[in-house]
């Protein structure tokens, strides 16, 4: 090797979360610094890439920026980066998606540069070969991917050339082994990113091709700040200038794949970059050593059911958003909805470990609800309320959708609990709710933590329950249920799960019966005890909401009012549970968003709510630390059942929803 090629690109980032001062902070800080540094450095120059909505506000809010880019981009100082508008997961869009997302950030950047991209990035360099095709149709000649998901035969230091149904790519391979390290003066720094490069290329086949090889380095924005602050950058590009005039050279990526006609033809299978690939296998748990093969992003969202969850729904929004034939300026918006739903931090971790975290994904959720509400409209009142089945999130049963006007809900047969409850009033998931995990909170839920999951407690059980503590299985709360019967037309549902009580190994069966409505719905329950026992014990029909207030880890979105003996009592709601007997009927009401959820059983029952607190791992601190809660509320009957009988419970769920406020007269 005789020359060695560098590309430094920049990163500049942002949250679906930022707000204007978050953007301008960081503009004033950070940003203004990259126009400031290629100004001074007449020398330098690299390749940037912004996040389409920081790229948008930059250029709306102070433009001199975009202005000051298209002539550092026409000097060839700059080259801009593209990719996708809300930095989606590429794999697992449709095809549709991807190109408008791509297309999205490519306006956007001719507006405000003057040029389309011909290269772009990847979230976490969640890779699939089948991106190829559309990578190439949006114009791209090159993308930039992680060198963890490049073939140990290909890591040569050259642009890999990959191919699918006719349609090729050039890919360069970013080196997170060579990030800058302020602690090593420039000019060693140079030397040995040579001397490193040189040695493992010294024998390879590829050196009768090419004397020149190239090195892409990623740097984030928090280390450009540090590193021009310092004087680091500068520094180096005089270092090249002084020292290595024949041997280094710093340059774009599209300045050299021009320059260059070398190309490695390669395969890269579908993967994610190592440093988040190591949190796929196991929930919350870091992997060491090398694994047996390439974990993919469908492995994460597998290891992670909450982020399934929202994948699953997305999907569900993308496809309504496909079929819809109706008001095309409305389908429009929804797509666009769409779009900054499916940002690639609702769905997985970053580098660090820092997961997904509720409100990202509850505003993801928001996001979905409102296209879906726009997909209602836009068909001029066609809408009309069903109730189907299918896999609706690829587990090999058949899920229940209701579209109802009020809500959207998907019933599992796992445990035939409500999995998601979306309203239709833009508001997100209240069935986003994790389950607690031993290594971390001490305690495993082993079930699902729905609306509408069903117990059968002992009475020693059910002390335990109502401290929040843990308890046995509760008999039907991990049981897959059956259809007995579905009736899509009258939009009722009816299961059957059988369990085992465990102190008298008592057999139990369980009939569950919903009906939806266009408010809620009537669920139906039949409790036969099959054994040759008489058994004592309470029933439990437990429900589970998202939190919604997320100023604090451990805030309460919830108010409670119970109506006891004709007798309206509101309950304070704190960090420990309650419990109150006799109850006629319950309203939980969402202060956030102001929806109430109204429990009327036909029968008085005892009512348990609590917090539950999670905790999860932290980057910062090697214990465990409280990542979120979820709201518990629990109808409680207690029953004796002689052998061979049943004993009928019934429940009216009504959803409320704010009342339009008419417009006063002027």
């Amino acid at each position: 090797m005789k020359v060695l090629n560098i590309c430094f690109y920049v990163t500049g980032t942002s949250s679906i979360l930022s707000h204007q001062d978050d953007f301008e902070q960081k503009y004033q800080h950070i940003y203004k610094d990259i126009v400031s540094f290629l100004f001074e450095q007449k020398n330098a120059c690299f390749s940037i890439s912004l996040s389409g909505q920081l790229l948008s506000w930059i250029g709306r809010e102070h433009s001199e920026f975009t202005q000051l880019l298209s002539k550092l981009s026409s000097q060839k100082q700059a080259e801009l980066l593209g990719g996708g508008y809300y930095n989606p997961l590429f794999p697992l869009l449709f095809s549709q998606d991807r190109t408008g997302q791509i297309e999205l950030m490519t306006s956007e950047l001719r507006r405000y540069i003057g040029k389309r991209p011909r290269g772009m990035t990847v979230s976490h360099s969640i890779w699939d070969n089948n991106l190829i095709p559309c990578f190439q149709s949006c114009g791209m000649e090159y993308v930039f991917l992680d060198s963890s998901l490049i073939p140990k035969e290909k890591q040569s230091y050259l642009p890999l050339l990959v191919t699918e149904q006719g349609k090729s790519l050039s890919v360069i391979a970013v080196s997170r082994e060579f990030i800058p390290n302020m602690l090593i003066a420039p000019r060693e720094y140079l030397r040995n990113l040579f001397d490193t490069v040189n040695y493992l290329t010294k024998d390879d086949s590829y050196n009768m091709l090419t004397e020149e090889r190239v090195v892409a380095i990623k740097i984030d924005e928090n280390q450009f700040k540090k590193l021009y602050e310092s004087k680091w950058l500068s520094k180096l590009f005089s270092a090249v200038q002084e020292f290595f005039p024949d041997s280094i050279k710093i340059t774009t990526p599209l300045e050299f794949l021009h320059r260059s006609e070398t190309r490695i033809p390669s395969y890269i299978p579908a993967g994610i970059q190592s440093d988040v690939a190591k949190w796929a296998k196991r929930p919350y748990e870091e992997s060491t050593g090398i694994p047996f093969f390439q974990p993919t992003i469908f492995d994460f969202l597998l290891t992670y059911p909450q982020n399934k969850a929202l994948y699953n729904r997305m999907l569900y929004i993308s496809l309504l958003i496909n079929q819809c034939k109706g008001d095309k300026i409305r389908k429009k918006v929804a797509r666009e909805k769409l779009w900054v739903a499916q940002s690639g931090e609702a769905y997985v971790c970053d580098p660090d470990g820092v997961f997904a975290n509720s409100a990202v994904r509850q505003l993801a959720y928001r996001n979905l609800t409102e296209a879906e509400k726009l997909v209602r409209e836009a068909q001029n009142g066609d809408f009309k309320e069903t109730v189907s089945s299918y896999d609706y999130n690829g587990d090999g049963f058949n899920e229940y959708i209701c579209a109802m006007k009020q809500y959207n809900a998907c019933i599992s047969p796992n445990g035939a609990q409500i999995s998601e409850l979306d309203i239709i009033h833009n508001t997100g998931n209240y069935a986003d709710s994790p389950s607690r995990i031993k290594q971390f909170d001490k305690v495993d839920d082993k079930y699902h933590r729905g609306i509408f999951i069903d117990h059968l407690f002992s009475l020693d059980e059910f002390s335990d329950y109502r401290r929040g503590a843990p308890t046995g299985n509760g008999v039907f709360s991990q049981v897959i249920f059956r259809q007995l019967d579905f009736d899509a037309h009258r939009h009722e549902i009816k299961f059957s799960g059988t369990g085992t009580y465990s102190p008298i190994q008592a057999s139990i069966t369980l009939i569950k019966k919903y009906i939806a409505n266009s408010t809620g719905f009537t669920i139906q329950y039949i409790l036969k005890n099959d054994s040759p026992f008489d058994l004592k014990g309470v029933f439990v029909v437990e429900s589970n909401y998202a939190q919604t207030d997320f100023s604090s880890v451990k805030a309460n979105s919830y108010r409670v009012a119970l109506i006891s003996a004709d007798e309206k009592n509101e309950i304070e709601m704190k960090d420990s549970p309650r419990f109150t007997k006799r109850v006629t009927d319950i309203q939980i009401t969402d202060a956030s968003n102001d929806i109430s959820f109204v429990y009327t059983p036909n029968d008085p029952c005892d009512f348990v709510c609590m917090p539950i607190i999670f905790r999860r791992p932290s980057t910062s601190n090697d214990t465990p630390t409280v990542s979120g809660n979820v709201f518990v509320a629990s109808l409680c009957w207690n029953i004796e059942l002689e052998a061979g009988k049943e004993i009928e419970k019934n429940i009216t769920y009504t959803i409320t929803i704010p009342k339009k406020r008419s417009k006063k007269k002027a």
